[in-house]
């Protein structure tokens, strides 16, 4: 896959990103599973959601270290405290074929401060 064509993927994420709704940013792990294999790589994503305890939409970019290709993803994500766990599934811009994965990792989540009421103090 071209260096440009990388280069714009990575300019529109970018792009899309102050449009979405109090967004987020992971760094982590992604276990990948297609054609009989499991692949590990690094990647970076940007989730439709910082808030903690919550689900997001995800858009990533990843490099594979066994196949030592990169691979775009669109997946869901639970967020935790400053960090998420992924199921996505995502393409291979060097080899075309599709795949499913498993990742996890670092992301700056906030937390959600709840308006129930007084805080009893004991």
């Amino acid at each position: 896959m071209s260096r440009s064509f990388i280069s714009a993927s990575i300019l529109v994420l970018a792009l899309s990103t102050p449009a979405l709704a109090d967004p987020a940013v992971g760094f982590g792990l992604n276990f990948t599973f297609g054609e009989g294999k499991v692949n590990t790589g690094v990647g970076v994503r940007v989730f439709s959601n910082n808030e903690e305890d919550n689900a997001a939409a995800s858009v990533g970019l990843d490099y594979m270290f066994g196949t030592q290709n990169w691979r775009g993803s669109l997946g869901a994500a639970y967020m935790m405290d400053k960090t998420y766990i992924e199921l996505n599934g995502g393409y291979d811009f060097d080899n075309g074929g599709f795949d499913f994965g498993l990742g996890g990792g670092w992301a700056n989540t906030m937390s959600v401060i709840s308006n129930n009421g007084p805080i009893d103090i004991i």
